[in-house]
């Protein structure tokens, strides 16, 4: 029985052998020369031959044409398909002399199929990572000067899009969450907003905070309440014991809450006061707002 199945599994590698079909060269050279014209359709079918079936390729040959596969797809806008062959390029070179450019059609690449400032930021923030590489690792390539636009780009859809995020926040009522965001714009992205208008946002909701937690913190105090009375009533000391801990922690996340309002508002308050020195359109509002504490 061994036997018969050896011989069954040399048969069927021979007859697969015997079947799968091989490429002269000469299709490597084909599909350079489409790519070079610009047929990058003829390019690809002459190319992936040359890769995966060209007889007598050599490793260099081999790279160049990958190359040339994953750039026909950039130079005809196919940016998905850009991605996973350049991504692969890179994985299997990464030492290749043509590796900053492989990285900023890469950058571009990602930057082409991320969507608007609204929505998901994950392809934006692969080109960033692209782009960065090539200045930290190639800095004296000529392709950083388009890396860092390439970044400049991100940054500019990376802080619209925080700024929506906080906007949404302060609309739904929740203003201590609107006025993190905004310092989070502050910190990360100063010089692709109007600073003095997210500062004054930003301590508009600060003052603004207890507003958020005023439900939060009316059922707190009604439950410590009710556990006071609870406790007052209770003759089992462990089950009285419990009533107390559960008190303890309702009273910590109590003072936490209104410890953050009065920060906050002391906060907020000083950033106006910082405005209203000044003269532009927000010192008018900063101190029209400091006016009406």
């Amino acid at each position: 029985m061994r036997k018969i199945l050896i011989l069954f599994i040399s048969l069927f590698l021979v007859v697969s052998c015997a079947q799968k079909e091989f490429y002269p060269k000469d299709v490597y050279y084909e599909g350079l020369k489409a790519y070079q014209k610009g047929d990058y359709e003829k390019a690809r079918e002459y190319l992936r031959k040359a890769i995966y079936k060209a007889e007598n390729m050599t490793i260099e040959d081999v790279m160049n044409a990958k190359f040339a596969l994953a750039d026909s797809y950039f130079k005809e806008k196919m940016y998905v398909d850009a991605i996973v062959e350049f991504e692969e390029y890179i994985s299997m070179y990464p030492t290749a002399p043509n590796i900053p450019e492989a990285l900023y059609k890469l950058a571009v690449s990602y930057l082409k199929v991320s969507p608007d400032y609204q929505r998901d930021l994950t392809y934006s923030k692969k080109a960033l990572e692209k782009a960065q590489e090539i200045i930290i690792n190639y800095p004296d390539s000529k392709y950083v000067e388009k890396a860092k636009e390439i970044i400049k780009k991100v940054k500019q859809k990376e802080s619209k899009h925080y700024l929506a995020v906080a906007d949404l926040y302060h609309h739904l009522g929740k203003p201590y969450s609107a006025a993190f965001y905004y310092e989070y714009i502050l910190r990360k992205y100063p010089n692709y907003v109007d600073k003095e208008n997210i500062r004054f946002k930003m301590a508009v909701d600060l003052i603004n905070a207890k507003y958020q937690y005023e439900n939060q913190i009316k059922n707190y105090k009604e439950k410590i309440k009710e556990l006071n009375e609870k406790i007052a009533k209770e003759k089992d000391l462990e089950k009285k014991n419990v009533l107390q801990n559960r008190k303890k922690l309702l009273e910590e996340q109590l003072f936490t809450l209104e410890k953050r309002i009065k920060e906050s508002y002391l906060k907020g308050k000083k950033i106006l006061k910082e405005l209203s020195k000044g003269n532009s359109k927000f010192s008018k509002k900063a101190k029209k707002s400091l006016e009406n504490l």
